[in-house]
Protein backbone atom coordinates (compact mmCIF):
# COMPACT_ATOMS: atom_id res chain seq x y z
CA UNK A 1 0.00 0.00 0.00
CA UNK A 2 1.55 3.51 -0.79
CA UNK A 3 1.44 5.68 1.71
CA UNK A 4 0.18 9.03 -0.30
CA UNK A 5 -2.64 7.20 -1.12
CA UNK A 6 -4.32 6.94 1.80
CA UNK A 7 -2.88 10.68 2.56
CA UNK A 8 -5.58 12.93 1.24
CA UNK A 9 -8.32 10.60 2.97
CA UNK A 10 -7.05 11.25 6.34
CA UNK A 11 -6.52 14.87 5.75
CA UNK A 12 -10.24 14.83 4.95
CA UNK A 13 -10.62 13.33 8.16
CA UNK A 14 -8.95 16.01 9.95
CA UNK A 15 -10.59 18.78 8.37
CA UNK A 16 -13.83 17.38 8.97
CA UNK A 17 -13.06 16.79 12.69
CA UNK A 18 -11.82 19.99 13.12
CA UNK A 19 -15.02 22.07 11.55
CA UNK A 20 -17.22 20.34 14.37
CA UNK A 21 -16.42 21.82 17.71
CA UNK A 22 -17.42 24.70 19.65
CA UNK A 23 -14.64 27.48 20.16
CA UNK A 24 -15.65 29.91 22.73
CA UNK A 25 -13.72 33.16 23.29
CA UNK A 26 -10.80 33.27 25.23
CA UNK A 27 -12.36 35.35 27.85
CA UNK A 28 -14.85 32.77 28.88
CA UNK A 29 -14.35 30.58 31.57
CA UNK A 30 -13.74 26.75 30.77
CA UNK A 31 -13.26 25.46 33.89
CA UNK A 32 -16.38 25.57 35.96
CA UNK A 33 -18.96 22.61 35.85
CA UNK A 34 -21.63 24.18 34.48
CA UNK A 35 -19.53 24.89 31.22
CA UNK A 36 -19.30 21.46 30.92
CA UNK A 37 -23.01 20.28 32.02
CA UNK A 38 -24.02 23.26 29.65
CA UNK A 39 -21.82 21.99 26.26
CA UNK A 40 -22.88 18.82 27.01
CA UNK A 41 -26.59 20.15 27.24
CA UNK A 42 -26.19 21.76 24.02
CA UNK A 43 -24.48 18.47 21.96
CA UNK A 44 -27.49 16.29 23.39
CA UNK A 45 -30.14 18.97 21.91
CA UNK A 46 -28.08 20.13 18.72
CA UNK A 47 -27.99 16.22 17.60
CA UNK A 48 -31.67 15.65 17.93
CA UNK A 49 -32.65 18.69 16.24
CA UNK A 50 -30.30 18.09 13.36
CA UNK A 51 -30.93 14.33 13.17
CA UNK A 52 -34.56 15.47 13.29
CA UNK A 53 -33.89 17.95 10.74
CA UNK A 54 -32.29 15.46 8.53
CA UNK A 55 -34.39 12.72 8.83
CA UNK A 56 -37.77 14.72 7.22
CA UNK A 57 -36.53 14.29 3.69
CA UNK A 58 -34.60 12.47 1.32
CA UNK A 59 -32.52 14.25 0.17
CA UNK A 60 -31.26 16.03 3.52
CA UNK A 61 -30.95 12.03 4.93
CA UNK A 62 -28.73 11.56 2.11
CA UNK A 63 -26.72 14.48 1.93
CA UNK A 64 -26.88 14.16 6.27
CA UNK A 65 -23.45 12.59 6.67
CA UNK A 66 -21.47 15.53 5.33
CA UNK A 67 -23.63 18.41 5.89
CA UNK A 68 -24.05 16.66 9.77
CA UNK A 69 -21.03 18.06 11.36
CA UNK A 70 -21.23 21.74 10.29
CA UNK A 71 -24.60 21.87 11.31
CA UNK A 72 -23.75 20.33 14.94
CA UNK A 73 -20.82 23.32 15.17
CA UNK A 74 -24.13 25.71 14.09
CA UNK A 75 -26.23 24.45 16.32
CA UNK A 76 -23.88 24.33 19.31
CA UNK A 77 -22.51 27.62 18.84
CA UNK A 78 -25.89 28.83 19.10
CA UNK A 79 -26.59 27.08 21.83
CA UNK A 80 -23.94 28.74 23.94
CA UNK A 81 -23.94 31.70 22.71
CA UNK A 82 -28.09 31.72 23.82
CA UNK A 83 -26.83 30.63 27.09
CA UNK A 84 -24.05 32.92 27.58
CA UNK A 85 -20.72 31.62 26.85
CA UNK A 86 -20.20 33.96 23.75
CA UNK A 87 -19.02 32.74 20.57
CA UNK A 88 -17.17 33.14 17.71
CA UNK A 89 -18.77 34.34 14.32
CA UNK A 90 -17.54 35.24 10.38
CA UNK A 91 -17.04 39.44 10.95
CA UNK A 92 -18.75 41.83 8.44
CA UNK A 93 -17.08 44.16 6.46
CA UNK A 94 -18.05 46.73 8.60
CA UNK A 95 -16.18 45.12 11.45
CA UNK A 96 -13.19 44.58 9.65
CA UNK A 97 -13.41 48.04 8.27
CA UNK A 98 -13.51 49.87 11.21
CA UNK A 99 -10.47 48.54 12.74
CA UNK A 100 -12.16 46.95 15.73
CA UNK A 101 -9.33 44.75 16.76
CA UNK A 102 -10.15 44.14 20.43
CA UNK A 103 -12.85 41.85 18.72
CA UNK A 104 -11.36 40.15 15.75
CA UNK A 105 -9.36 37.42 16.25
CA UNK A 106 -7.22 35.29 13.91
CA UNK A 107 -7.95 31.30 14.37
CA UNK A 108 -7.82 27.98 12.39
CA UNK A 109 -11.24 28.86 10.42
CA UNK A 110 -9.81 32.44 9.56
CA UNK A 111 -10.27 35.77 10.91
CA UNK A 112 -13.03 35.85 13.26
CA UNK A 113 -14.82 38.29 15.46
CA UNK A 114 -16.21 37.44 18.93
CA UNK A 115 -19.01 38.11 20.68
CA UNK A 116 -17.86 38.33 24.58
CA UNK A 117 -19.83 36.00 27.55
CA UNK A 118 -21.83 37.63 29.72
CA UNK A 119 -19.63 38.65 32.76
CA UNK A 120 -21.02 36.06 35.09
CA UNK A 121 -19.27 33.99 32.48
CA UNK A 122 -16.01 35.43 32.39
CA UNK A 123 -12.42 33.79 33.74
CA UNK A 124 -11.27 35.54 36.00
Amino acid sequence: MRPLAFAPGALFAALLLAGCGYTPPAQTNRATPTYTADLGACEDSASSAVNQRNAKTGLAWFTSPVRRWWQLGDSVTTCMAEKGYGRLRTCTDEELRAGNRRAVMVTAAGVQCADPPDARRRAG
